[in-house]
């Protein structure tokens, strides 16, 4: 979307604890044409937004919270989403809350409330059918929002569902030496949208290969994100498209050896000790 408005994304690598954006990566990456901070919570675990913003603040720049994995995550007990200028959320089918499809922005700023308004009713004004600026149709069905205020309702009860299923991957997997577990950030409630794991070298076995294993015994997985500077779309940028200059090897860790475990709100702890004897049984 960044690159649709017109803007040059500017990429950063992320932490190997938390997966989410380093603070440190991000300064040096900072020009006067800077605009935004856009941070991702990263499978619903929150950025370190103290030292985010430090450095929005220093450049005078905005901050975008991404949420769309993080609905209820807290930082320091703010509502991540909440916490910077704008804060976006998913309602896609496999988000904590869903409509089905789209999302949400949220801002306590009234002028960007306003132009965010005008922008998702095709830039309607006072006289319907004069545009005085190009719009687009994103708005919510009244179905839509009906399912989602129902979902809301369920909130708490799914969050505690996520948690307790993390709970088991912890005690199940806590003390596996060549496996990295998710680890929150201080003062952060993460809600664990997936519960991923990170396989170490010292495992040996390939992330791939591994799901392969995991999917003849009918376990379904999936890979983190293939990295933004590996995407095919944006090799050979032609200045629209991120900068692709510099290295994220963090990043291509993440993209190499990272996948999710089933984390359904329907799997069980007896599929998950199962899950976890079939994946340690692919180091053999």
């Amino acid at each position: 979307m960044v690159c649709l408005t017109g803007a040059t994304p500017v990429l950063a690598d992320v932490r190997l604890d938390t997966w989410c954006i380093d603070p440190a990566k991000i300064e040096e990456k900072i020009t006067p044409r800077t605009k935004a901070i856009m941070v991702v919570h990263m499978y619903g675990q929150p950025c370190d937004m103290d030292a985010i913003l430090a450095i929005a603040n220093r450049h005078n720049l905005s901050v975008i919270e991404d949420a769309a994995q993080a609905h209820g995550a807290t930082y320091k007990g703010q509502v991540v989403g909440g916490i910077g200028d704008v804060g976006v959320f998913s309602f896609y089918g496999n988000k904590i809350l869903t409509t089905g499809e789209g999302g949400m922005l949220v801002t306590n700023n009234e002028r960007i409330a306003e132009r965010a308004r005008l922008l998702c009713n095709q830039a309607f004004e006072k006289e319907r059918f004069v545009h005085n600026h190009v719009g687009f149709n994103y708005r919510m069905t009244n179905v839509q929002a009906a399912i989602g205020l129902a979902q809301c309702e369920k909130l708490a009860e799914k969050l505690a569902r996520k948690r307790e299923i993390a709970s088991n991957y912890f005690a199940l997997l806590g003390d596996h030496p060549d496996i990295q577990l998710p680890v929150a950030g201080n003062d952060c409630e993460p809600v664990f949208w997936m519960f991923g794991v990170l396989l170490k070298e010292s495992f040996g076995q390939s992330m791939p290969k591994v799901r392969e294993k995991l999917a003849a015994k009918g376990i379904e997985t999936r890979a983190f994100f293939v990295p933004m500077h590996r995407q095919p779309v944006y090799q050979g940028s032609n200045g629209r498209w991120p900068n692709l200059c510099g290295e994220y090897p963090v990043s291509d860790v993440l993209g190499e050896r990272g996948f999710y475990l089933p984390s359904g709100l329907d799997v069980t702890r007896d599929d998950q000790e199962w899950i976890v004897a079939c994946l340690l049984e692919c180091k053999r």
